[in-house]
């Protein structure tokens, strides 16, 4: 079980004071996060579609090969805040009323259990301690002890937009770590994932592959059809695979386009000023299917100042900014292949209203890993 102090979190100071000269030097900004130019719309032709009723056979066999020889493992994203859900941590959130055994995590886990792969879970210092509680209580939703793999974020102190850390203002030694420090992204997860010796771990075990999605998202499973149709993209040359679904009007965030010659993941912040996401049709679900080799590399991924407000005693909510850094970029250096996939692959939760709403969905998803939904 990961019980951190904020002592105990990686951290590269000499790194942190480099960011922060930065952002008073005004090297970095959202306007220079930004592209010079809008990329080009992705062509259909360069995606795989799932709903390819010649290929879906085919697909599925080997998946499901590769499933049974424990080539590959699902990383489930349970880092960040724990700023929605009023403060809790989503992934010990019920996804159904009065059913605190059925969390986000304990559904998700219960579909890596059911598919017989080694299961990952990334924490933040903001969520270890709950998670590892709840862990512990569900008992992993039956994942075997020796396929039971955790690490934690990186840490990095937020700082006022002149670049002086929070934690340097007086009265900041009692306020919450939550605060005064910030965990950086999901593009971290890149770095710690091989840092904290979880992919030699599984590369020694003989996994291939991993399943990267966010705890949120439960439609995102290891179904060996999609597997299936990540493998024949490494086949070409690919190493990693982007679940894609087609734009709905209410998508906000990021898309697949062409970014000289290649399909690259953009956040929707870095798009020049006026870009209409309306013109790029195939949207980003934040669910990469990453071959092992691909994450034994590191990459030299973009550190994004994001804006952020915090209660701070005796004044209004104080203007910060925090340094970020997106899974999605390693697309920029990686080679990789799209998947248009069904929607139902991609069911995001970030308020409780969506989790009203999508009640049916969660109850289905309940029964298919194999848990009673009462």
């Amino acid at each position: 079980m990961l019980r951190p102090s904020v002592a105990d979190i990686a951290f590269d100071a000499a790194l942190f004071d480099s960011l922060r000269s930065a952002l008073a030097r005004g090297e970095l900004s959202p306007t220079r996060a930004r592209l010079a130019a809008p990329p080009r719309p992705l062509g259909d032709d360069v995606l795989l579609d799932l709903g390819r009723p010649d290929a879906r056979a085919g697909w599925r066999a080997r998946g499901q090969a590769a499933l049974d020889a424990r080539k590959v493992a699902a990383l489930i994203l349970n880092g960040g805040m724990a700023t929605r859900f009023g403060g809790v941590v989503k992934g010990v959130v019920p996804v159904l009323p009065d059913r605190p055994d059925l969390s986000f995590l304990a559904v998700k886990l219960a579909g890596v259990r059911a598919a017989g792969a080694p299961a990952v879970v990334m924490h933040s210092f903001a969520t270890a301690a709950a998670s590892g509680d709840h862990l512990a209580t569900i008992g992993w939703s039956g994942v075997p002890a020796g396929d039971r793999h955790e690490f934690l974020q990186s840490l990095m102190p937020r700082v006022l937009p002149d670049g002086t850390p929070l934690q340097s203002l007086p009265g900041a030694d009692v306020l919450p770590d939550t605060t005064v420090y910030a965990a950086p992204g999901h593009g971290d997860t890149l770095r710690r994932v091989r840092e904290s010796g979880v992919v030699a771990e599984l590369r020694a075990r003989g996994v291939e592959h991993l399943l990267v999605s966010n705890v949120d998202n439960l439609g995102a499973s290891l179904d060996p059809t999609v597997l299936g149709a990540h493998l024949e993209a490494v086949d070409g040359g690919a190493e990693l695979s982007v679940e894609v679904v087609a734009r709905a009007p209410d998508d906000a965030g990021g898309c697949v386009a062409d970014v000289d010659g290649r399909a690259t993941i953009i956040e929707s912040f870095r798009l020049p000023p006026g870009t209409s996401l309306a013109q790029y049709p195939h949207f980003n679900t934040n669910t990469l299917w990453i071959s092992l080799a691909a994450l034994e590399r590191a990459y030299p991924l973009t550190w994004f100042p994001v804006q952020r407000s915090v209660e701070w005693p005796g004044r209004d909510d104080l203007a910060v900014i925090q340094f970020e850094q997106l899974i999605g970029q390693i697309t920029e250096f990686a080679r990789t292949a799209c998947l248009r996939v069904d929607r139902a692959r991609f069911l995001p939760i970030k308020t409780r209203d969506d989790l009203a709403a999508a009640r049916p969905a969660m109850t289905a998803i309940v029964r298919g890993v194999g848990l009673d939904p009462g």
